[in-house]
């Protein structure tokens, strides 16, 4: 099947692109032959988004989310690669695990791939599992800091992953808060309240944790990817780290970028995620690090919750919040308001993804690549609205702001999906 889309805009100006199957055949200013064409009538189309940071939930949280509402929610986003956090109920720490999650995602629409989750335990199973070289496995997934399912790495069993990782040519992505660090804190604030949280969960938690992995990842060598950086300290450190070791990376998060911590005041737990919202000057700071290129990536943390819960009590609630519907809109509102330009964010989401995590033939529009594709009208101004995400979690600290620019069509190895607004 040969699809043509007639007056795309593109980084290189207006230009037709042609699918054949599931491949982009051709990119140009000629009319190739096709069997069907669809005019995209100067809209944006960029590389569909790769998410490195995704809770999909589902198994025994299905109702927090499941495979099907996460990527229905992932399409109305422009997003057409996710990858899944391992830390579910069973954890992603074995095979058995692993297949089950194969099984439950099914036929959904989107790619997929599977972080694998370490344990204090499980060092030879992670090899067992990486070295059929399957090619969903994005990489590793450490904690410092515990939640619900994972094990609390301690740093001898931290360097024989980081060992494994390398032997495999995998990424290790660790979430860097450090638990010692959390507990210190916990026991010195008395007031335990959502307007806490960003000490509560002190900043120096996420600094020394990342200092810790950065200087490990210095000495074996393994491919390191910082999780949903979030304080200008630790920009510091991976920029310093990177002028001596070509295999760090980092990721923010939108809500990273574009919130801080005066907003909790406002709403409540529904804002409440970890690594905390931070400063107006932290905001400021991994603003400067997208621009000289420090942070690699962007990754919504999508951490979905059910509405009752997020509606207990401070130290009930659990912590995170729905980002697959929000990121592209957020990022193309910056554009519109000269924070950021389109080519940043085509390298953020979508190529240096690709690139780090060894994806081949995604996160470009290059003829032979898979045609990945999101179309978006960088001009429609719109309201966020909670209540018509597609996710199951319908509430996010982003409700109600006005943004300039939405998704319209999405293409997922060739076939085209619209993104459709609930009502």
């Amino acid at each position: 099947m040969k699809t043509l889309l007639k007056n795309c805009q593109t980084l290189n100006g207006l230009k037709n692109i042609l699918i054949i199957d599931d491949k982009i055949g051709y990119i140009g200013n000629e009319l190739a032959s096709y069997d069907k064409i669809i005019d995209i009538g100067g809209l944006w189309v960029i590389p569909g988004i790769i998410d490195p940071h995704v809770h999909v939930r589902d198994l025994q949280q299905s109702e927090k989310e499941d495979w099907n509402s996460c990527s229905n929610a992932a399409i109305n986003g422009g997003i057409s690669t996710i990858f899944d956090m391992p830390n579910t109920i069973p954890a992603t720490t074995n095979l058995a695990n692993l297949n089950l999650k194969r099984k439950v995602a099914g036929k959904t629409l989107i790619n997929k791939l599977f972080y694998l989750g370490a344990t204090n335990q499980n060092a030879n199973e992670i090899e067992e599992m990486l070295s059929e070289n399957p090619h969903d496995i994005a990489g590793i997934k450490i904690f410092l800091a515990g939640t619900s399912s994972n094990d609390v790495l301690e740093k001898n069993k931290i360097e024989e992953i980081f060992e494994i990782a390398k032997k495999y040519d995998k990424v290790v992505a660790v979430h860097t808060e450090l638990q010692s660090c959390l507990d210190k804190w916990r026991d010195k604030i008395s007031e335990k309240t959502i307007q806490n949280h960003n000490i509560l969960r002190n900043r120096e938690c996420a600094i020394n944790g990342t200092k810790l992995v950065l200087d490990m990842a210095q000495e074996i060598g393994n491919k390191l990817y910082i999780c949903h950086v979030s304080t200008l300290e630790e920009i510091e450190l991976i920029a310093d780290a990177k002028t001596k070791n070509t295999n760090i990376f980092c990721e923010v998060t939108p809500h990273h970028l574009f919130l801080d911590e005066t907003i909790l005041a406002k709403c409540g737990n529904f804002g409440k995620i970890n690594p905390p919202l931070r400063t107006r000057a932290d905001n400021i700071a991994l603003m400067k690090a997208i621009e000289n290129g420090t942070i690699d990536t962007i990754g919504t943390d999508h951490a979905p919750h059910t509405l009752a819960e997020k509606k207990q009590i401070y130290a009930k609630a659990p912590s995170g919040f729905p980002g697959l519907e929000t990121v592209l809109p957020l990022l193309l509102n910056a554009v519109n308001n000269g924070k950021i330009s389109i080519e940043k964010i085509v390298e953020l989401t979508s190529f240096n993804v690709a690139k780090i995590f060894n994806l081949p033939n995604r996160g470009k529009i290059e003829a032979g690549y898979f045609a990945d594709l999101t179309i978006i009208d960088i001009a429609e101004k719109w309201e966020i609205d909670s209540l018509k995400f597609h996710s199951k979690a319908k509430y996010s600290p982003f409700d109600g702001m006005d943004v300039c620019g939405k998704v319209k069509l999405i293409f997922v190895n060739g076939k085209k999906i619209y993104c459709r607004e609930r009502r």
